[in-house]
């Protein structure tokens, strides 16, 4: 029989903490929704750029009428093309949904890859906070469809209109492991559950305001709030007062 896995009840309260996990290579989330999405991929740069076309319309539908009132005649419409083309890849409309949600995904973890640096010590916290925050929030301006296309939708694993609720949850927790990451090397004397906890909380702030709905005016000082809160949630815990030297 193979050994039981400890319980929190059986684990020693003095127990060593986990190191935070490794993130030196970023390799995307394992999901089989990549071909699931589709009807069949496209093998030669015309079909490539039909499908991008496709994924774009999609994002213009969404933005502008909403998830649910999005079909796969209004995508077709708005990326004037016959409906039977979309056919040729998708199965239907989910699957657009569930392929444009793929292609954020990917250039999310490509902004996330670049925000992060390798050595986090010599650059002051706002800064190091503002490095990541800022290219988050041009993506979000740039894909007003993002925060509708990741929206929650309770179903099994093999429900199409669910994966893009796979690859949001999937997306925040690597994100979080970079924060634990990024936490454990500019203060390696806080505690592995005290840093998770930041990482977490600090996650889900920033999570919620950059998905917040805000006209253009209101954009710029949401996200100066949201600049002020991190630096003063985190300065305790990543910049600890340090101890005056005895004359």
């Amino acid at each position: 029989m193979p050994p039981r896995r400890p319980t929190a009840a059986s684990v020693p309260p003095d127990a060593p903490l986990p190191p935070p996990p490794d993130l030196t290579t970023d390799s995307p989330p394992a999901v089989d929704d990549a071909d699931d999405a589709y009807r069949r991929r496209p093998r030669q740069s015309r079909g490539q750029k039909r499908v991008e076309l496709l994924l774009d319309a999609a994002a213009s539908v969404i933005a502008e009428l909403g998830l649910e009132a999005t079909t796969a005649e209004a995508i077709a419409q708005r990326a004037q093309t016959a409906k039977g083309s979309l056919y040729q890849f998708f199965p239907n409309r989910d699957a657009v949904i569930a392929a444009l949600a793929l292609r954020y995904a990917d250039e999310m973890r490509a902004i996330h890859e670049r925000a992060f640096p390798v050595d986090p010590h010599d650059i002051p916290l706002d800064r190091l906070i503002d490095r990541i925050i800022k290219p988050l929030a041009e993506f979000h301006d740039r894909n007003p469809a993002f925060r509708r296309v990741f929206a929650s939708h309770e179903g099994g694993p093999d429900d199409t209109r669910s994966a893009p609720a796979r690859l949001r949850s999937q997306l925040f927790e690597s994100f979080v492991d970079r924060l634990d990451v990024l936490f454990a090397a500019r203060n390696p004397k806080l505690a592995g559950r005290d840093r998770r906890r930041a990482a977490l909380v600090a996650a889900t702030i920033g999570q919620g305001l950059l998905r917040a709905r805000a006209t253009a005016a209101d954009r710029k000082p949401l996200l100066d709030d949201l600049r002020r809160v991190l630096l003063g949630y985190l300065s305790p815990l990543l910049e600890p007062p340090r101890t005056r030297a005895r004359r």
